[in-house]
């Protein structure tokens, strides 16, 4: 994918998906939105042969797609950004950039994760624990009890660009994780990991960091 998609020729809505498309829609229960819609033209556009897995869009190919079929937008790139979440349909990842994955494929994490999505309790109660939580351990914790904690603790630097004042609860976390400056978790250390890879990611994520880590060191 590396050819920007010339749409200046391109003045009328599309009427129907490309054939291939419905084939496997059909086989892979693929809901596609209306060709009324703006995702369903957006859509129907990166399924053309040509374009789909080869020529991508940005901003000005989506504005000028939309102007030129009669449907102007203010926000043209919004159909073709979230396709994946309402389809399933895979673009090719790049950012600022929309192009289908050809042939087809479909991801619906997002539409299955969805689906049913509920938290048993009454919702203030579950709230206000949270709260509670955060008020006994971080925010009412007097000031003299916070201590200079490390961002990364993996890395020998005792900078103040490497450090920020921390509750004492980050005893428990010592060494395991990696924070920001206002006492978030924001990732775990490669030993945290590494003792406990099958809780933070799935079989699928440790595949795809495999895959990218030999990508980067095995040249």
């Amino acid at each position: 994918m590396t050819t920007l998609a010339d749409v200046s020729k391109i003045m009328d809505k599309f009427l129907e998906y490309h054939k291939d498309l419905k084939v496997f829609a059909e086989a892979n229960n693929v809901r596609l939105p209306g060709l009324d819609t703006y995702m369903g033209q957006a859509i129907a556009l990166m399924a053309q042969p040509g374009i789909r897995g080869k020529m991508y869009l940005t901003r000005n190919e989506t504005d000028a797609f939309f102007k030129q079929i009669g449907m102007p937008t203010k926000d043209s790139i919004q159909p073709f950004n979230k396709c994946n979440g309402y389809t399933g349909l895979k673009r090719v990842k790049s950012k600022g950039k929309y192009c289908l994955v050809y042939p087809f494929e479909c991801d619906t994490t997002d539409l299955v994760k969805r689906e049913g999505a509920s938290i048993g309790g009454d919702r203030n109660t579950i709230i206000d624990l949270t709260k509670k939580w955060f008020r006994e351990n971080i925010i009412d914790v007097p000031n003299d009890e916070w201590q200079v904690g490390h961002l990364d603790p993996t890395i020998p630097d005792a900078s103040e660009k490497n450090l920020a004042y921390q509750p004492p609860i980050q005893a428990r976390y010592r060494n395991r994780f990696k924070w920001d400056s206002m006492f978030q978790r924001m990732w775990p250390t490669g030993k945290e990991w590494i003792s406990k890879m099958d809780e933070y990611h799935t079989e699928a994520e440790q595949k795809e960091m495999l895959a990218a880590l030999k990508k980067k060191f095995e040249k």
